[in-house]
């Protein structure tokens, strides 16, 4: 980073989703429904940077080893915005609760299968 330069912060529009989000992710009962939300969410925030974030849908994510992976298509214009803010951050964080949240069904299911009462 140069002196001078312009930083952005856009904690602001996190903020705006995040109660939202974590309600909805609270309700999730499949990790298809958190990668969804993960999603919809992501976009949201994108879209509120720049409306041509809009156009971006599920195929242009996906998951990989608790970071969120943007196609050839975007990943150039994502790390754009990533080198002068705080956006990276803030996809991380919301990918964090997501990767958690996936954990905990994954759990669940595990110790499900391990206490089916017999009669």
């Amino acid at each position: 980073m140069v002196k001078g330069e312009k930083i952005y912060s856009y904690v602001k529009f996190e903020h705006e989703l995040e109660s939202e989000y974590r309600e909805k992710i609270a309700l999730c009962k499949r990790k298809s429904d958190v990668l969804e939300t993960l999603f919809e969410t992501v976009k949201k925030l994108l879209s509120k940077i720049n409306d041509e974030f809009k156009h971006l849908t599920r195929d242009d994510t996906k998951l990989n080893n608790e970071k969120i992976e943007f196609s050839e298509k975007w990943n150039e214009k994502i790390k754009e915005l990533y080198k002068n803010s705080d956006l990276e951050a803030i996809i991380n964080r919301l990918t964090e609760v997501a990767t958690h949240r996936i954990k905990k069904l994954e759990n669940d299911e595990n110790v499900d299968y391990f206490n089916i009462k017999t009669k």
